[in-house]
């Protein structure tokens, strides 16, 4: 059978859009296979500046109604008393020094309508049914009819389609599990005055855990709880509106939304990539959001794949088992020093040494603080190679 397309994505998350956009761009025939309808809600509303560079190449304009600056992010325990600031603006030079907040229902919308004007071909409402890869191609039967193409790509995120199927999951026993979240809409006067211009978010010590205090456009704040056990209930979040003087007074007055519960949390898919097929964005990866990794993450394996992949195509080798080799060895040192922060976030004292009791002008605040950009691909930041090194020991 003759392939119809160059590459059928599954997912039009920002891992996919961006992949999307740049093979369409470059002159690829792309399907996009969409199991949700946009505009949706979705989860991980906080960017890196790492990922506005990758923005501006896509041509996504931040509008404002989805877009929310994001000067940096604030460490907080209430038990203690203690707080800690981190400013984009003092990290080591490179990226930008600021980030956004999204609205995602708003973001992913755009980021796909990128995908439609660079020419992919984008299909809501399609949950895929089958997959099969054979050596002239990969078959995709979904709810409108089999599609044939010359590769496949999974961005699936959390529902990681080809993980799943070829049991290639392996979790991080370490980090969060679940999370229980919601959303305040009319924040009071007092609630925006005390966020302020900065917009940073806000991450919460908690027992066992931790909680995202991220300001939205439109006065509008996504408030969540993350927990090392395997279940959650609507109490936790229910506690911390309780419990936390810092959520009362942003949140008194305010609208709550719906409650919702995410599980499966913090996975490595140890099958990235093979013939004809590779994983991007949080189907290869997904950690603990404590950091705001994910989509910045997705963008670059999007994008980083769609250039590697663009290559392939154009020369005929994209059957090959290592074709996107090179994509697994980048996106393996963000993934591993994201990872060496989380596990030291949950298991050492890292939030006292380096987070809460770091002194503001100390040697490490540019490093950490680069870390926390996400520009995690440079060879001269001391912390960064502090955390690697050490978890190769560990």
């Amino acid at each position: 059978m003759s392939a119809r397309w160059d590459v059928i994505i599954v997912g039009a998350g920002p891992a996919g859009t961006t992949a999307a956009t740049l093979l369409a761009g470059a002159g690829h025939r792309v399907l996009v296979l969409e199991r949700e309808v946009f505009p949706r809600f979705h989860i991980g509303e906080s960017l890196l500046p790492l990922g506005l560079t990758l923005l501006d190449e896509l041509g996504v304009r931040p509008e404002p109604q989805v877009f929310r600056h994001k000067a940096g992010a604030r460490f907080v325990d209430e038990r203690s008393g203690r707080a800690a600031g981190f400013d984009f603006s003092e990290a080591l030079p490179g990226p930008p020094r600021h980030a956004w907040q999204v609205v995602r229902a708003g973001f992913d919308a755009q980021m796909r309508d990128r995908a439609e004007a660079a020419g992919a071909e984008i299909r809501h409402g399609q949950t895929v049914r089958e997959v099969a890869i054979d050596a002239d191609g990969v078959q995709v039967r979904c709810d409108s009819g089999s599609e044939r193409g010359r590769y496949l790509v999974d961005a699936t995120g959390q529902d990681r389609l080809l993980a799943r199927r070829g049991r290639t999951v392996s979790p991080y026993k370490a980090f969060g599990k679940a999370a229980v979240f919601t959303h305040f809409e009319g924040l009071s006067d007092a609630a925006v005055q005390e966020i302020g211009p900065g917009g940073e978010i806000q991450v919460l010590i908690r027992e066992d855990g931790w909680a995202w205090l991220i300001p939205l456009p439109g006065e509008r704040l996504s408030v969540g709880v993350v927990s090392r056990e395997a279940t959650m209930e609507q109490g936790l979040l229910d506690a911390l509106l309780q419990d936390s003087p810092l959520t009362r007074r942003l949140t008194a007055g305010a609208e709550r939304g719906q409650t919702r519960v995410i599980g499966n949390f913090s996975f490595r898919n140890t099958a990235p990539h093979g013939a004809r097929y590779a994983c991007i964005g949080d189907a290869s990866c997904f950690l603990d959001p404590v950091f705001s990794s994910g989509v910045s993450l997705a963008l670059v394996s999007g994008a980083r794949l769609a250039r590697a992949l663009s290559e392939r195509l154009a020369d005929g080798s994209e059957a090959a088992d290592d074709a996107m080799a090179p994509l697994s060895d980048h996106m393996e040192r963000g993934y591993r020093t994201f990872a060496a922060l989380i596990h030291r976030f949950y298991n050492t004292r890292f939030i006292e040494h380096f987070l809460l009791d770091a002194p503001a002008d100390g040697p490490m605040v540019a490093g950490v603080t680069s870390v926390l950009t996400g520009d995690v691909w440079r060879e001269d930041n001391p912390f960064q190679r502090m955390l690697l090194e050490a978890r190769q020991r560990r």
